[in-house]
């Protein structure tokens, strides 16, 4: 273990400790991840769709933190969930059209006790972070990230129409231009948005990207979020490979339906060993579309999987 892992690992403990003495109780697992880092789940169509039932299994679920997943950036800057839902188009916000209980949904889990709420943009084999180092670069009307770039107009629309929206997550898979996603970054920072890199390979990228935006505007990334599944199964967020020198690294797990995925009681024992091994704070699951509406022994099955990641991110005595 580096003496940067030592350090954060005794600090939290140290940390919990003192919550347990001055509320003269042990931490629960829930009020120890709750006060901490982030216990996450991504989800894509579930989450504007079958509201009523969906909306209230993930209130009900205790991940602190909802993904939406996925915002593609179009050429000409409009932004669409999974190119079936329209919500920012030249500097207007019109999710309304299709999802009029949209926004005031996403407030209710902040209601419900969800921490964040957190947009993600791309995913693999898709060009939404070449769209946007091209608008980035651009010189004509509307290009780079000014107050007056598409780019800023559209994020600075969908922030005010759903100022339930904490951060970004950056799922780039493919593009890797650091300049481009840098000031991309710094723009969201000046929105009022955090952001959160979505890694499962390129490691040096990602750090050094990381490193770049917060010199340009402290603060801006506040965690990483590290897949551990498909193509990143055997990432180990307490590997010196993925050091973000202090942003702490939240790693994911899958359903059992993902390739590399883990069973509730798998996942568990896993975040407990990242736990144990250098103190993580937070972790998150995908893919809520996997497991919405499921049961396991009693409950949901996505209560089930929150349950095992709170539990294992408890420290051990």
């Amino acid at each position: 273990m580096n003496q940067v892992s030592r350090f954060n690992r005794t600090r939290t403990r140290m940390a919990a400790a003192l919550l347990c003495s001055l509320v003269g109780m042990a931490a629960s697992s829930a009020s120890f991840a709750a006060s901490t880092g982030y216990t996450g789940i991504f989800g894509g169509g579930p989450i504007y769709k079958n509201l009523n039932n969906n909306i209230k299994e993930l209130s009900q679920s205790g991940f602190t933190e909802v993904i939406v997943w996925s915002v593609e950036v179009k050429s000409n800057g409009d932004l669409n969930l999974n190119g079936e839902f329209p919500i920012v188009s030249n500097g207007a916000y019109i999710g309304n059209q299709t999802y009029p209980n949209f926004a005031s949904n996403l407030a209710s889990l902040k209601t419900a006790g969800v921490k964040r709420i957190t947009f993600s943009i791309g995913s693999s084999n898709v060009g939404d972070f070449q769209d946007i180092k091209t608008l980035v670069n651009s010189t004509g009307t509307g290009g780079g990230t000014g107050t007056n770039s598409i780019l800023y107009k559209n994020f600075q629309a969908l922030k005010a129409a759903i100022p339930s929206i904490d951060a970004i997550d950056l799922d780039d898979e493919n593009g890797y231009d650091a300049a481009s996603t840098v000031k991309f970054s710094v723009m969201l920072g000046k929105l009022g948005y955090h952001v959160m890199p979505d890694a499962y390979t390129n490691a040096s990228y990602w750090t050094s990207v990381v490193s770049q935006i917060n010199q340009q505007r402290p603060g801006t990334v506040d965690g990483v979020h590290l897949q551990a599944y498909s193509g990143g199964s055997g990432n180990n967020p307490c590997s010196s490979t993925w050091n973000f020198g202090g942003v702490p690294v939240y790693p994911g797990i899958a359903d059992t339906t993902v390739s590399g995925g883990v069973s509730v009681s798998v996942a568990q024992t896993t975040v407990a060993n990242w736990e144990n091994q250098c103190g993580i704070t937070g972790a998150f699951l995908w893919l809520y579309d996997d497991v919405a509406g499921k049961t396991s022994n009693g409950k949901t099955l996505s209560a089930a999987y929150a349950n095992a990641i709170d539990t294992g991110l408890t420290p051990a005595d």
